[in-house]
């Protein structure tokens, strides 16, 4: 029996769809290499062949897991910024949002799931491509909550931010390994405070001075 192409085409996504979910799955219970494409198939209920037709290898699909996770916080952070009111302006709702708790969560998950040796690539690359995104909505977003800014303004207000975060987060890794306990959370807040900071107060490369200390007085 033939299939129409729009029921082909709700076949491959559902197929695809399932891959992932599993993958997910293995993921958490093994570990990103903890399973082989016989387990995947069998636990997605698809052959190898069909998982192939996705995926030109296992690490692609653990590579789709973790898009999958931060297209979910990204989506999260994104209503936050919709739903939410307008604040002070746009950096502050930049801020509102990215120390929402749905963030370091998936960045963690990103940090365990593609750490074994020769996936920093591929860490990278994902990470970044999260950054772009989040950035692309957000400036369009702001660009509606702020009509009074100029494009050109929000676009160097979230690149910046951006950018920002990418470092921020490479540095929580190294750090932290994605810990999220107390110290692990504390310092992911720290390093924002830092970036949101220097957002508003530039960077000054430098302490502030401190106060001179009082000359000794004779005879001490």
């Amino acid at each position: 029996m033939l299939v129409a192409p729009q029921g082909r085409a709700a076949l491959k996504a559902r197929h695809r769809e399932a891959i992932v979910a599993a993958a997910r799955a293995l993921v958490d219970e093994r570990g990103a290499a903890g399973f082989t494409t016989d387990d995947l198939a069998a636990r997605a209920d698809v052959s190898r062949r069909t998982v192939f037709n996705h995926f030109s290898s296992l690490e692609d699909v653990v590579v789709a897991c973790v898009e999958a996770e931060l297209e979910t916080a990204i989506s999260a952070v994104e209503a936050d910024l919709a739903a939410s009111a307008v604040r002070t302006g746009p950096l502050d709702d930049l801020e509102a949002t990215l120390t929402a708790p749905a963030v370091a969560p998936a960045l963690s998950w990103l940090c365990r799931t593609l750490s074994a040796p020769g996936r920093e690539a591929a860490a990278e690359r994902v990470r970044q491509q999260a950054m772009h995104r989040f950035g692309a909505g957000a400036a369009l977003r702001l660009r509606e909550r702020y009509p009074a800014t100029t494009p050109l303004e929000i676009e160097l207000l979230t690149s910046t931010i951006m950018n920002g975060m990418a470092v921020v987060t490479t540095a929580w890794l190294e750090e932290t390994s994605g810990a999220l306990d107390e110290a692990g959370l504390r310092r992911w807040g720290e390093l924002l405070d830092v970036l949101f900071a220097t957002a508003r107060h530039g960077f000054t490369g430098h302490r502030p001075p401190t106060a001179p200390a009082d000359p000794p007085t004779e005879g001490a």
